[in-house]
Formats: structure tokens, C-alpha cells, sequence
């Protein structure tokens, strides 16, 4: 009795097993009776969703940084050519330039909505770098999206910031029109992000607490990438 035979009697004829040592979690697939064709290293749920997967299609916690985003844009074109408070202008007092005030409130919203995209985009890239099964390289793609996000959420966070508190960053060549100011803004969170430094400061606290905001966001992803790096 020859091995075919023998092997054939266990499990089914049109599979052949071969004698050597394989992970109890190999699927193979197209196998003739000479040699394997193909072989998959990881082993797939039943109804074919991976748990890496399921983490990357639960982009809720993006929400926050993407709503933020576009609607800081939004209202940077609506307010490019309403602006109360002239920096040549330093007689006003509060009750006569309206801005003054409101500039305040909107500090707070742009800090508090910083810190929930920043939440939310952390809590996204742990959930896809924690994922058990697969190899850590396929979480390269989401969790690259999910920085690039948070990047151009903070350079919409700064140019508004700016547009509410007039001279909130300190720099030369901030720009005078939007997609000048934009663009700068955009280099500066790439900056702040990778902790290159640049030409731009910020001045007052609305503005210190968002360059530190996200300053410990690069932290936070820096920490993950020693922490995951043996995995790959």
C-alpha cells in the first residue's frame, strides 16, 4: 500500500497531505498529487472578516477630525472677508470690536474639538495595531490615513485659530490671502508633527495648547511604533 493510498482512507481523496511538518493553521488550496500550489500563512474566520479588517472599517472614531476639518474650511471662506479686528487698531475696547469676545469662545471650541479628533484618531490606530490576527504590515495603509487626517485637521485648527485671534502664531510670510495662509498652516502641522521646528511660533495659550496637542499625538504614535515594530 503506497502513501496516497494510506492518506486517502483519512481524509479526503482529492487533498493529499504531505509527511512534513506544517502550521495547524495552513489552508491549502489547488494541491496536487506531486506538489502544494499554493499555501496561506494565516489562518481566516469562516465568514471571511478578519478582526484588523473589522477594526479598519470602523472609521467612527475618524468623525471627529473629518467633520472638524471640513468644517473649519467652511468657515474660514465664510469669515476671509469679515474680519472685525484690525491689528493697526489697538484703541478698541472689548464692547466695541464684537470679535474680541467671540474670539475667546471660539478658541475653546477649536481646543475641545483638537482634543476629541485627536482622541478619536488614537483610539482608531491602537484598535487597528492591536488587532490579533494578520501581519502588522497591513495596518501601514489605515493607520497612515488616520495620521494624514489628524495632520490637515490641526493646519485647518491653526489657520481658524488665527482667523479668530489675529496674531496667534508669530512668523513672517504667514500670507495674506486664504490659500496662502492655508498652505502654510498645512507645512507648519507637518512640522509640529514630525518635531522639525520651523518659522512659525505660537503666541498665545489657545494656540500653545494645540501645537502641544498634537505634539503628544506624534508622541503617541511614536510610543506604537516601538511597541509593534518586533511584530513585523
Amino acid at each position: 500500500m503506497n502513501q496516497w493510498d494510506e492518506m486517502s482512507r483519512q481524509h479526503p481523496p482529492h487533498i493529499w497531505y504531505p509527511p512534513l511538518p506544517y502550521p495547524t493553521d495552513s489552508t491549502f488550496l489547488g494541491v496536487k498529487e506531486e506538489a502544494i500550489i499554493t499555501q496561506r500563512p494565516y489562518s481566516i474566520p469562516e465568514h471571511g472578516v478578519t478582526e484588523r479588517a473589522v477594526a479598519t472599517a470602523n472609521i467612527w472614531p475618524l468623525m471627529p477630525a473629518i467633520v472638524g476639518t471640513g468644517t473649519s474650511f467652511l468657515l474660514l471662506l465664510m469669515l476671509n472677508h469679515k474680519t472685525w479686528r484690525s491689528k493697526e487698531d489697538t484703541t478698541r475696547s472689548d464692547e466695541e470690536c464684537p470679535m474680541t469676545r467671540k474670539a475667546s469662545l471660539g478658541s475653546a471650541v477649536v481646543v475641545l474639538n483638537s482634543l476629541l479628533a485627536t482622541a478619536g484618531i488614537s483610539y482608531y490606530v491602537f484598535s487597528v495595531l492591536t488587532a490579533s490576527d494578520g501581519p502588522i504590515i497591513t495596518a501601514f495603509l489605515p493607520v497612515s490615513a488616520g495620521i494624514s487626517i489628524l495632520i490637515l485637521y490641526f493646519a485647518s485648527a491653526f489657520a481658524l485659530q488665527d482667523h479668530l485671534d489675529p496674531g496667534s502664531f508669530s512668523g513672517e510670510n504667514i500670507g495674506d490671502d486664504i490659500v496662502s495662509r492655508l498652505n502654510t498652516f498645512v507645512y507648519f502641522s507637518i512640522t509640529t508633527f514630525s518635531t522639525a521646528g520651523g518659522d512659525l511660533a505660537p503666541v498665545n495659550n489657545a494656540s500653545r495648547i494645540l501645537v502641544a496637542i498634537e505634539v503628544l499625538f506624534f508622541v503617541f504614535i511614536f510610543t506604537m511604533g516601538i511597541v509593534f515594530f518586533p511584530k513585523t
